[in-house]
């Protein structure tokens, strides 16, 4: 009985030896994949802020007319999205959240993708628009936004955010909001022509100087 009560207080004293031996495992290394996939989402989750900040700093801090145009159009699509979140009752998913605290998030009024959607349909329709040096159908303009677009649309899809459908639905509300925002506005956005009349009246200049002159 003795040598087997010997026995046991020394498998438990390997498992006691053992316990104290075992550290905590560390967690695997990350994936390129999954780094390049997390900085994307990290990256969508923050365009609408660059899009604010980009335009209050235009608008409001270099006095460019055009940012200010843009501004108020993203604050009139947020104003848009909060009020059919107030008549049908919507609810937050927290994975759309751009800034989490534990159990606290922060969500803005208007999906992500409405709002690329949103700036997408507007700059389109600018460059429809256009006059002067810079009128016509810009490929890399197109395509980079195009690129910007579907890149958050499988963003959103990819954090848990939006089912497709939902994020196709929410990317051409926004597209239609930018469009129709800007046939209001066309009147009032500055346009390249402005420079053409400029560059034409110093034109005129020189060469009613140079008249003179001779």
């Amino acid at each position: 009985m003795s040598e087997k009560n010997q026995n046991k207080d020394k498998k438990q004293n390997n498992k006691t030896n053992n316990l104290g031996n075992s550290r905590p495992m560390a967690p695997p290394p990350v994936g390129l994949f999954a780094s390049l996939k997390g900085f994307i989402n990290t990256f969508v989750r923050l365009l609408p802020i660059g899009f604010y900040a980009g335009t209050i700093m235009s608008g409001f801090v270099f006095g460019d007319s055009r940012g200010t145009w843009l501004f108020l159009g993203l604050i009139i699509n947020e104003m848009i999205s909060y009020g059919y979140r107030m008549i049908f009752s919507g609810i937050y998913n927290p994975q759309c959240a751009l800034m989490k605290n534990g159990e606290d998030y922060f969500v803005l009024p208007s999906p992500i993708t409405q709002t690329i959607g949103f700036v997408f349909g507007f700059y389109m329709t600018h460059m429809f628009f256009q006059e002067g040096p810079n009128a016509g159908f810009k490929a890399k303009t197109f395509f980079g936004f195009t690129i910007l677009l579907v890149v958050t649309i499988f963003s959103r899809i990819n954090v848990g955010c939006k089912g497709f459908l939902e994020a196709m639905y929410c990317a051409l509300v926004g597209i239609l909001l930018g469009v129709g925002y800007y046939n209001i506005i066309k009147e009032y956005y500055p346009l390249d022509r402005e420079k053409v009349k400029k560059t034409k009246e110093d034109s005129d200049v020189l060469d009613s100087g140079d008249f003179f002159d001779y």
